[in-house]
């Protein structure tokens, strides 16, 4: 048989989404300071970033995974991204993929689970602050602008975002 006449498949590895347990806080910090540190550079001033960092040590994930509000996304047994909802709000807090791993799907999947979880807590509307780097990446999930917003990190640094929304659907098929 001829290798070239049949066609390359691209097999990406299956990406699990799932509750964070507290096993998970190495790789969510990992996660959450490289995208930070990579995917946002372009849009925030490195005292910024550094400000944005410092704000949320590895030990402070613990309070949401046992809220049960944090969800991981796993590949190949890796972290690979992490989503935080606040559930009494149904404003999701953090949806942040590792930068190898941006356009893989995985944000889309964490953004659905989060969405999910605010529609079973009887949510209609789920809210967020954008980074500035991300607006484009929930307005084409069905997101729409409300405005600028800031979200401070440090007593001095507030990090300017984009305030954001979405309708739920009742049954889920936005």
């Amino acid at each position: 048989m001829d290798d070239r006449s049949s066609p390359e498949r691209v097999v990406r590895p299956t990406v699990r989404v799932r509750l964070g347990v507290a096993a998970d806080v190495a790789g969510v910090w990992r996660v959450h300071n490289t995208s930070i540190r990579q995917l946002c550079r372009a849009r925030y001033a490195p005292e910024e970033i550094e400000a944005w960092i410092a704000f949320r040590p590895p030990e402070a994930y613990l309070a949401s995974i046992a809220s049960e509000a944090l969800f991981v996304a796993e590949q190949q047994c890796a972290v690979v991204g992490f989503g935080q909802l606040d559930p009494a709000r149904g404003e999701i807090a953090a949806c942040y993929v590792a930068p190898e791993a941006v356009g893989s799907g995985i944000g889309s999947a964490l953004l659905a689970r989060m969405e999910e979880e605010a529609r079973r807590r009887g949510h209609r509307i789920v809210r967020l602050n954008s980074t500035l780097n991300a607006e484009t990446f929930y307005a084409s999930r069905g997101y729409r602008r409300l405005g600028r917003a800031a979200h401070r990190v440090s007593g001095n640094v507030d990090l300017p975002c984009v305030r954001m929304e979405k309708a739920l659907s009742p049954t889920g098929s936005e």
